[in-house]
């Protein structure tokens, strides 16, 4: 199997302690139709109107912080 470059984004907000990945760059308003949780709420996806995964979240802080 051979992997892909892709362009994506990523913020990180350490007084939530939380990261997101975007994976097709910046979301619109409303562009996020449904949230998926998985982990015990620790990462939620986040689906375009066709399902696709848009944009990763996890909860959780960076590492050595």
């Amino acid at each position: 199997m051979a992997l892909e470059e892709r362009p994506g984004t990523w913020t990180y907000d350490p007084e939530a302690e939380g990261t997101y990945v975007y994976l097709r760059g910046p979301i619109p308003p409303g562009g996020a139709v449904r949230t998926v949780t998985a982990d015990g709420a620790m990462v939620n996806f986040d689906l375009d109107e066709d399902g696709k995964v848009i944009g990763i979240e996890i909860l959780a802080a960076w590492p050595g912080e």
